[in-house]
């Protein structure tokens, strides 16, 4: 769902999942989280202010996703979500791999990314 106003105000909209795809999708945001924090732990991490900021939008999402409801336009989400969809495109395990893909797909449609699918599911 993309933002018909980009530029007004920050508005909350509901993400109507149904209960098995929120739970995959904090499951997998949870763990893109943990990643990250995981990072931040490391000497000499070459951007740490990036991982911070990361780190920050998959709060966001996490708390998005327990409240059901996001609030929209969040640029950075729609960017971090994206980026972590399209490492997805190449996952070797196809059948658990589509199954999450959908899920971030979706979610990326709501916080307003351009999902194409390559296939015909």
């Amino acid at each position: 769902m993309a933002d018909e106003n980009p530029k007004g105000a920050p508005r909350a909209v509901p993400i109507i999942f149904s209960d098995p795809l929120i739970d995959l999708l904090k499951q997998e945001v949870g763990g893109w989280l943990a990643g990250v924090e995981e990072d931040l732990e490391t000497p000499g991490l070459e951007d740490p202010e990036e991982s911070v900021r990361e780190a920050a939008v998959w709060r966001r999402l996490l708390e998005a996703l327990d409240r059901r409801e996001v609030m929209l336009p969040d640029e950075e989400a729609r960017a971090t979500m994206e980026a972590a969809t399209e490492g997805y495109e190449e996952a070797a395990e196809y059948t658990l791999a589509t199954l999450r893909h959908d899920a971030h797909l979706a979610l990326l449609d709501l916080l307003g990314g351009e999902s194409t699918r390559t296939d015909d599911r």
